[in-house]
């Protein structure tokens, strides 16, 4: 699909560096954040009984709408990061805790960065016959999902920060509308992972467990 430019107003530099507030610093402090406490409180066995996998679902269905917004603001800038790829650079795995707890709650990889086998989004996209890019070449010294044409997986079952993430120049790139489309956006995302953090407690004190 060809890279679709931003149409409408630029954005005001209000909006932009607000953007850009939330979508770097803000996010990223968040998202460690919630990782580290989820992974801690979770409770191992309890995670992936039934009324707890439903719940797991219901926020996993959210964030996948969420992302998919947020693919839409990102294709509009698609060319800024095709001349870049500075973000996806370093061979580093980037789902997290609650990318791998909310896309499956019985995973083994419960550590804070996963340490083998391949990401729960590649497996499911392979498994739905979903995968991005399936001809190009992997793109070199970067992400193992990134290929020279783009990213092997759709935005919805991405990690949630390659969602989120936005730099100047991309930022630069986007109308007003866009901007603020982001913002509340970003806001979404972190509001799920606190309600991540405290479906993890649930399942530590055993609250909504059936006895």
């Amino acid at each position: 699909m060809p890279a679709q430019v931003s149409s409408g107003a630029p954005a005001r530099l209000g909006t932009r560096l607000c953007f850009l507030f939330y979508a770097r610093p803000v996010f990223r402090a968040w998202e460690i954040f919630c990782n580290h406490t989820a992974r801690l409180l979770i409770h191992k066995e309890r995670r992936a009984l039934p009324q707890f996998q439903k719940e797991w679902a219901r926020l996993n269905l959210r964030r996948m709408e969420i992302q998919r917004e947020l693919g839409r603001i990102s294709r509009s800038h698609a060319h800024v990061c095709a001349q870049c790829g500075h973000c996806c650079q370093g061979t580093r795995e980037r789902d997290a805790f609650l990318d791998r707890i909310l896309q499956d709650p019985s995973t083994p990889h419960i550590h804070a960065r996963r340490r083998e086998g391949e990401m729960i989004a590649l497996v499911q996209a392979r498994a739905e016959k979903r995968l991005l890019h399936t001809e190009a070449p992997p793109a070199p010294n970067a992400c193992n999902e990134l290929t020279c044409r783009g990213c092997r997986i759709p935005n919805e079952l991405r990690p949630m920060q390659c969602l989120a993430y936005f730099c100047g120049a991309a930022v630069r790139a986007l109308s007003q509308q866009e901007c603020e489309e982001g913002i509340r956006l970003v806001r979404q995302l972190m509001r799920l992972q606190w309600d991540a953090v405290k479906l993890a407690w649930r399942t530590r004190i055993g609250y909504g467990e059936k006895r």
